[in-house]
């Protein structure tokens, strides 16, 4: 019988960076939900989480390590996740000690992120294979489902359309997005006070080029809009109204632009050459 004997994850990856690179790629082997806008080393306050990504299941925080799982790392990922508003936290080691796995059974008690402790290990092949030791039970999940309050404001849009998809939880109302597949742009509804518009986002390399490369869509007249440059981002802003989510006798009509905006917006994007 020839058994499959592991290996050290840093046999396989020259760097803890190079793992992540590659999770990054590959989220659904965490098998922890739909998340499509992957963000490398994200900006939370002065630090930068391993992977932060967006999709139907929410916000997803995830700080990965070789070896056993250290205080160090966990602690990060609470800070991250309840910074970053996270539906989804996940600690990625080899091996985990007793006291932090009873930590995470406990915090999938008490809080309403989910979160999981989840063992990485390689074989000879250099094939690396993914299992649950934490995760929220089944009860955990679906009584915060059901307990958990929705916008009502996105609730049409979501209904159908473009943007449709899951009900949006209260703590996530300000804003609802979807990327743009094969342009590396992300574009989100955004709903503020009195002030509602299209953004789009730009991260990772290149994103100054691929930002001019599409706004060049869009030549001023007729269009309106302004950028936004941050260290690792860039955005650019489409104005729609100066009516937001306290001016609720104008909802009808603030769902009407935002979404008609958006909507040209992304299909003239995908659409396009660029």
């Amino acid at each position: 019988m020839n058994l499959q004997q592991l290996m050290p994850l840093l046999n396989v990856y020259p760097s803890e960076e190079e793992f992540s690179d590659d999770l990054a790629d590959n989220l659904d082997v965490l098998n922890v939900g739909t998340f499509e806008n992957v963000e490398r080393e994200a900006n939370v306050g002065r630090r930068e989480a391993d992977i932060v990504a967006v999709g139907e299941d929410g916000i997803l925080v995830v700080e990965n390590q070789f070896g056993k799982a250290n205080w160090d790392h966990w602690g990060r990922l609470e800070a991250y996740a309840r910074l970053k508003e996270a539906a989804v936290a996940v600690l990625v080691a080899e091996d985990f000690e007793g006291l932090m796995i009873e930590t995470c059974r406990l915090r999938n008690e008490e809080s309403e992120i989910d979160w999981y402790l989840i063992q990485a290990q390689a074989n000879s092949h250099k094939e690396c294979f993914f299992q649950h030791i934490v995760r929220p039970t089944l009860d955990v999940r679906v009584e915060r489902e059901t307990s958990t309050e929705y916008s009502e404001f996105w609730a049409p849009i979501r209904k159908q359309g473009l943007f449709a998809g899951k009900q949006v939880p209260i703590n996530m109302a300000g804003a609802i997005g979807k990327t743009v597949k094969g342009k590396r742009v992300r574009l989100t509804l955004q709903l503020r006070k009195h002030r509602c518009y299209v953004q789009l986002s730009f991260k990772g390399e290149n994103r100054l080029e691929r930002r001019d490369d599409i706004v060049r869509l869009f030549p001023k007249p007729p269009c309106d809009y302004h950028v936004r440059e941050a260290r690792k981002s860039v955005s650019v802003i489409f104005p729609v109204l100066e009516k937001g989510k306290e001016d609720r006798e104008d909802w009808d009509e603030v769902r009407d632009k935002l979404g008609t905006k958006g909507t040209d917006i992304y299909n003239k994007i995908k659409d396009s050459d660029v």
